[in-house]
């Protein structure tokens, strides 16, 4: 979990060095998001999974919200673009 850890923070710096409208704060955005849904552990193993395929997480709504249909349900990984 360590490395996963490392990630996030790697993840979060390039945000931080690029700026808030960079694709990388997006990113950190996704990042945690998916862990308040999820938590630390989760994020962190599917940040392990994603950097050794080569993926991306991302978040995916389920459209059938009442309130609010663009609320993510669930984190999936992704190819990267």
């Amino acid at each position: 979990m360590g490395k996963g850890k490392d990630l996030f923070g790697h993840y979060n710096d390039l945000a931080k060095a690029k700026g808030p409208e960079s694709e990388e704060s997006k990113y950190a955005g996704v990042l945690f998001q998916a862990l308040l849904m999820v938590g630390e552990r989760k994020v962190f193993e599917l940040l392990e999974e994603a950097e050794e395929t080569g993926k991306m997480l991302k978040l995916q709504t389920s459209g059938n919200g009442a309130d609010n249909p663009d609320r993510p349900s669930n984190i999936v990984l992704v190819d990267k673009d």
